[in-house]
Parts: C-alpha cells; sequence; structure tokens
C-alpha cells in the first residue's frame, strides 16, 4: 500500500521548492518475511506523520520490519523520532545508503545503537 505524497509535477519535484516530494510504500510481513516500509523523498515534520503511519501499518502484519531508506535525500528530528517510536516495540532493520543525511542523522541520534543497520555498498 502507498502513502499518498503532495501532490507533485510529473518530474516528481515539488514545484515551488525543487524538493523531492515525501513516498512511503508499505510491503506487509508475509509468514516468515518482515514487513518492509520504503520510503523516498525528504522525511520532516510535515512527512513524519505519513513515515509513522506506514511504520504502524508494517508493524501490523509483522514484529519484524524494515525501513529501507536509501532513497531518502532529506531526514530531521520528526523523522527519526517516528522510527525510534516504533524501535521501541519492534525488531527494526534500516536499510541506508553507506553515506549521506541520513546516516548522520542515525549516527547523531544513535539510533543506530538502538537498531540494525545495513548499509549495502
Amino acid at each position: 500500500m502507498t502513502h499518498p505524497a503532495v501532490p507533485a509535477d510529473d518530474s516528481g519535484q515539488s514545484s515551488a521548492t525543487g524538493d523531492l516530494q515525501p513516498r512511503f510504500d508499505v510491503l506487509p510481513g508475509t509468514g516468515q518475511q518482515p514487513a518492509t516500509v520504503r520510503a523516498a523523498g525528504d522525511v520532516d515534520l510535515t512527512s513524519a506523520g505519513r513515515l509513522e503511519a506506514a511504520l504502524a501499518e508494517a508493524a501490523a502484519t509483522s514484529g519484524e520490519i524494515i525501513a529501507d531508506l536509501t532513497a531518502v535525500t532529506y531526514c530531521d528530528s520528526a523523522a527519526i523520532r517516528a522510527l525510534f517510536a516504533i524501535a521501541r516495540e519492534n525488531h527494526l532493520t534500516l536499510i541506508v545508503p553507506e553515506n549521506g543525511p541520513v546516516t548522520t542523522m542515525l549516527r547523531i541520534t544513535r539510533l543506530d545503537k538502538a537498531t540494525t543497520v545495513i548499509a549495502p555498498r
């Protein structure tokens, strides 16, 4: 299931700021497979609620969740708070770029110590 993003033009970018619009896709857990949330774009105060809703939807189908953040271009403390909230009660694995804004925020907030982090090369 896809959680709707703010409408964007055909390029997928906001016409006002040029920022990539957020998108959150949920693949429910099935049997031995954990639920997966794929996030893309900027995840900030205005979109972190949709991230949290996508993570909660995933948690409803599986106690183990994978959050693929490789397409996230920006995240702020609201996004990190949403990830911490779900990690409190579920096994959360984060897939992040090896370097970048998401990886930096994980280190600063020490969320990388509370979750499993995978940084594919």
